[in-house]
């Protein structure tokens, strides 16, 4: 590639993003760097970043007293059946509330 079509390089935010997009499709990673004209080893590099930063994420969301609830499919069709989405502290929640009341609600 000469340096006059040289592609413009991605920010960080947008490759994290582009290989999230890439491990939840079917793409090789051959098929991948081709498409973005990017080395094996450059993919590689960011990948581990972005796996890195994840971990980090899920750390971060730990400290702050809160703790990221994972419903799966059938854990959520039960739950509508029954009409409750979460307690807390005897209070009853059968929809998700928002954030602002959750904060309003431990302070």
């Amino acid at each position: 590639m000469n340096q006059g079509t040289k592609k413009p390089s991605l920010r960080r935010q947008e490759i994290f993003k582009l290989i999230a997009e890439r491990e939840a499709s079917e793409m090789t990673v051959k098929d991948f760097c081709e498409l973005y004209d990017m080395a094996h080893g450059s993919y590689y590099y960011w990948q581990k970043k972005y796996h890195t930063s994840q971990r980090e994420s899920k750390r971060e969301e730990g400290k702050n007293g809160f703790t990221l609830l994972q419903v799966h499919q059938d854990q959520e069709r039960e739950v509508i059946a029954e009409g409750l989405f979460a307690e807390y502290k005897g209070i009853r929640f059968y929809r998700e509330p928002s954030v602002s009341f959750l904060k309003a609600l431990i302070s």
